[in-house]
Order: C-alpha cells, then sequence, then structure tokens
C-alpha cells in the first residue's frame, strides 16, 4: 500500500532524519469541497521541548508554497502555538490572523504533525500493543468495527483496534473536541474502501467526516479533514449505523 502521498523537499536543518519527509495529500486525492485545500503532514524523532513547534514550521512553510492564499505567516518567530480549553492545539499568527488548521499525535516515540489550509484537520497514529491484553475493546469498539477490518490486519485484533481506534480519535480531532466530550463508542466507524492514497473510512462523529488510514510502521496514521466550523453541514447527510475510564483509555497522542 502506498502511504507516501506527494513528498517535498524537507528543510534542511530543521529535519533530524530523513523519515521527516514532509508528506502532502492535495485536493484531489481528498476529493472534498472545495473549501478544503491540500494536508502536509510530517514526524519528528524529537521526544519534548521545541518539538510542536519547529515541526509546524516545516509544515507551515510547505504550506505557504502550496497555498499562497495563507497569509500571515511571517517567518520562524511570526507564529505561536496555543491549546484551547479542551486541550487541542491551534497556530496563531503573531498580530495576525488565525493561521492553518494543526493537529499533533504522539507515537512510538516520534510526534507526529499535520496541517490544513482550508478545513479543520485531525491526525492520529496507534499502535497494536497499545490494544494488547487485558484491553476492553467492549468500551471502544462495535463488533462490526473491527471485524470489517481483520482481514487488513492480518486478522489480529489488537492491529485492527489500533486502526479503528486512529480512525475515530483523528475524526474527533478534527471537530475540535477529540474525546474530552466524546465516548468513543459514540463514533461510529463505517465499512473500508480502498483509494488512492490508503484506506477511506466513513465516520459519524457529531458530523459526517471522512477518514484516510495507512500503514505506519507496525501501526496505523489517520488523517480527517472536517468542515471549519463557520461553514454549516450539508442537509442530507449519511448516517452510519451502530466510556473508557482514564486509566483505560489510551493517553492522548
Amino acid at each position: 500500500m502506498d502511504t507516501g502521498g506527494e513528498t517535498v523537499r524537507r528543510d534542511v536543518g530543521n529535519t533530524p532524519s530523513a523519515e521527516d519527509a514532509i508528506r502532502v495529500l492535495p485536493r484531489r486525492i481528498l476529493g472534498t469541497a472545495v473549501v478544503f485545500g491540500s494536508v502536509a503532514f510530517a514526524s519528528a524523532g524529537w521526544s519534548s521541548g521545541p518539538a510542536g513547534r519547529r515541526l509546524a514550521l516545516m509544515l507551515l512553510r510547505t504550506m505557504t508554497r502550496l497555498g499562497p492564499f495563507l497569509t500571515g505567516f511571517r517567518g520562524e518567530r511570526g507564529f505561536t502555538i496555543g491549546k484551547n480549553v479542551l486541550g487541542m492545539p491551534y497556530l496563531q499568527y503573531v498580530n495576525g490572523p488565525p493561521g492553518p488548521s494543526l493537529s499533533f499525535s504522539h507515537g512510538d516515540g516520534r510526534l507526529y504533525g499535520a496541517m490544513c489550509g482550508g478545513g479543520c484537520v485531525g491526525i492520529d497514529v496507534a499502535f497494536p500493543e497499545e490494544f494488547s491484553g487485558q484491553y476492553p475493546l467492549w468500551r471502544a469498539f462495535g463488533p462490526e468495527e473491527l471485524a470489517r477490518v481483520l482481514n487488513l490486519s492480518s486478522h489480529d485484533t489488537a492491529t485492527a483496534a489500533a486502526l479503528i481506534w486512529s480512525v475515530k480519535e483523528a475524526a474527533v480531532k478534527a471537530t475540535g473536541t477529540g474525546f474530552n466530550l466524546t465516548d468513543p463508542l459514540s463514533v461510529r466507524v463505517g465499512p473500508p474502501r480502498a483509494v488512492e492514497w490508503g484506506i477511506l473510512f466513513e465516520v459519524w462523529a457529531e458530523e459526517p467526516i471522512k477518514v484516510r488510514a495507512a500503514k505506519e510502521g507496525r501501526g496505523w496514521l489517520s488523517l480527517a479533514v472536517a468542515r471549519p466550523p463557520h461553514i454549516s453541514p450539508p442537509l442530507t447527510i449519511h448516517t452510519i449505523t451502530g466510556t473508557l475510564s482514564p486509566s483505560q483509555q489510551p493517553h492522548e497522542r
């Protein structure tokens, strides 16, 4: 399966390894409404400190090259990154407008980031070991959700759970809430469909959201783009039929 999207030039000096090439899913692949631009995403081997800022800078430079409509970027010191009351990241230009949508995920010792100039983006990575042992699968997944992807996961339940969790969490991050206000069981994942990049899922998370997932090492990486808050959802929606305690829920990645 091709998981790379379109690879663009790395910003030399801010990239610790060749694995951190920025990948781009253009609008033609996303297949979303015209208001949505391309999505850029990458990972970095930094574990703490300025990791998020440096990754955001790499993505901002890429998005500026891809979309000249992104105004306000004034270089390395021209933006700040904050968190809203629900802990979701946002980017703000200094003395300027809000920046493009930003999402982070932690997994396997790496920080992943995604950015989108025309919608609300969510990224998540998940790995099988997070769902092995005595993990209460029944509190996060419908049995049909896992059954639908077993053949994509070498018939391993933990790998299937990692896939569905990454899809769900990417979707709720794109809505701007994460799992702070949403029970994982209430987020319903439809059947998978092979597309140009990865696997496409229709997800219901307070609104219909398309999520794309692809293998990332031994785990899964998922990307979701939701409508900006000021754009009303369509009148006709496709509904897909179907709580973890803090100690049982995987860490916010």
